[in-house]
């Protein structure tokens, strides 16, 4: 497959930086601003992406665009620990990821529709991974729940690209990821 034309695409090691201070942010790690995190990391993908090929679409069932593809309409989840192990960081004998939740919008399915064409994993905390399954793999091994959908699956089925250890990496930037500030200023700075 041609899941590794992403390192060519993007700064690996920018993005796993940006990443890093995502993943030690503990603000981001409040009940309000769980769901701000993975949009953060989003956003990183799009300054890291050089080759400019990559679109931030945020569909409801697909967040990227790989516009290299003709199959590139990109499921992105993210996590501290989806990949890796915390100490060793060993690929998971088990890579268990909430997909879809079917109380998150008034589309109350019972099948998972192909809206995606991958399903991109990245770690962010200890060990930076990237990893890609196909739609067929993830449909072959998802668990429906009364809740939404999990992606229950052997971690040998993904197709890691990359992975490097950050556990020590020190912080290169200062980045104010309160949701609170950069609200504000973004008022303040239109005059309200």
């Amino acid at each position: 497959m041609k899941y590794n034309d992403f390192v060519s695409w993007v700064d690996v090691p920018k993005f796993a930086g940006i990443c890093n201070e995502i993943a030690n942010a503990t603000v981001l790690n409040e009940r309000t601003n769980r769901m701000m995190k993975e949009k953060f990391i989003i956003a990183a993908m799009q300054l890291s992406n050089t080759a400019k090929n990559i679109d931030w679409v945020d569909e409801q069932d697909y967040d990227v665009k790989f516009n290299a593809w003709t199959d590139g309409e990109i499921e992105v989840k993210t996590g501290n620990d989806p990949l890796f192990t915390e100490e060793k960081g060993n690929l998971k004998k088990t890579i268990d990821i909430k997909l879809k939740n079917v109380h998150e919008s008034k589309n109350q399915r019972t099948t998972l529709d192909k809206t995606f064409d991958h399903l991109m994993i990245i770690q962010i905390k200890n060990t930076f991974g990237i990893g890609f399954v196909d739609y067929a793999t993830v449909v072959a091994n998802l668990d429906t729940r009364t809740d939404g959908f999990k992606l229950i699956m052997p971690g040998n089925l993904v197709n890691i690209i990359y992975k490097q250890d950050i556990k020590n990496t020190p912080s290169n930037w200062t980045i104010d990821f309160d949701p609170k500030n950069w609200i504000m200023h973004q008022l303040t700075s239109a005059g309200c």
